[in-house]
């Protein structure tokens, strides 16, 4: 396995020596002084792209970068097949982790399923009783506003893109977007609750002022109802969870 803290100490030795500031070592580069940072306190590792640059700048090659290390004519070689063996293994393990997440998923949705069949099966099929079209609308409605008087609609969409679209090539990019992105999926999780909350509120209003002043028959069912806007507003927190946890593994 590499060692990013070994690495990172190693970078930042090398840009000492060089009489560099993290800012002159990143302007060569062509990164943010963030990005050196995140490198020296072993938070991340530079993007392939830039490392012959990294490298040139420190006037180091790459095995010296990934050992952590100076190396001598005799260790170069041995480094050198080290280096790519842990590599490999760290191949492997991100399949590993691939292979856990996609079985994870299935057994989760399977799960999932059978649980609806069963809710399904008990309430005698009657699958309408959780379905409530204008209680969805007002919640997403809520968490809409929310996200847009917190002027965190742009970030809101961009967690979308930055998961399912093309990756950026440069990692200190990656982290400060992901970590924005990360914010405006909280915001919009809060404003989900804050919404079922919301209907839930007048929903019961509604419900004490009118239904029992005409049909007090009918106060269980439309309780019931109220009570739906809480499940949607838990419900789309809890399907943005995963976005939110794939952004905060790219920081």
């Amino acid at each position: 396995m590499l060692d990013l803290i070994k690495t990172g100490s190693f970078i930042s030795e090398m840009r000492k020596e060089k009489g560099l500031t993290q800012k002159q070592l990143a302007d060569q580069v062509g990164v943010s002084d963030k990005a050196v940072s995140r490198w020296e306190t072993g938070k991340g590792l530079p993007d392939t792209s830039i490392m012959p640059e990294l490298c040139k700048a420190l006037d180091i090659n790459v095995n010296e970068l990934l050992s952590g290390e100076r190396l001598n004519a005799e260790a170069y070689s041995g480094k050198a097949e080290e280096i790519m063996v842990s590599l490999v293994k760290d191949v492997q393990e991100n399949k590993n982790d691939k292979k856990s997440v996609v079985l994870g998923l299935a057994l989760g949705f399977v799960l999932l399923m059978l649980g609806l069949i069963g809710i399904v099966t008990v309430s005698g099929s009657r699958v309408v009783y959780f379905l409530d079209i204008p209680s969805v609308v007002f919640v997403l409605a809520i968490q809409l506003i929310v996200l847009g008087a917190g002027g965190q609609m742009k970030s809101f969409l961009g967690a979308f893109k930055l998961i399912f679209g093309k990756k950026v090539e440069i990692e200190d990019d990656v982290a400060v977007k992901a970590a924005k992105c990360e914010f405006a999926v909280k915001y919009a999780q809060r404003g989900a609750i804050l919404g079922g909350i919301l209907s839930s509120i007048m929903g019961f209003v509604a419900v004490l002022v009118i239904v029992w002043s005409e049909s007090p028959d009918t106060i269980g069912p439309n309780m019931a109802v109220a009570v739906l806007s809480l499940f949607y507003g838990a419900l789309f927190a809890l399907l943005l969870m995963p976005i939110q946890g794939r952004l905060h593994k790219m920081q």
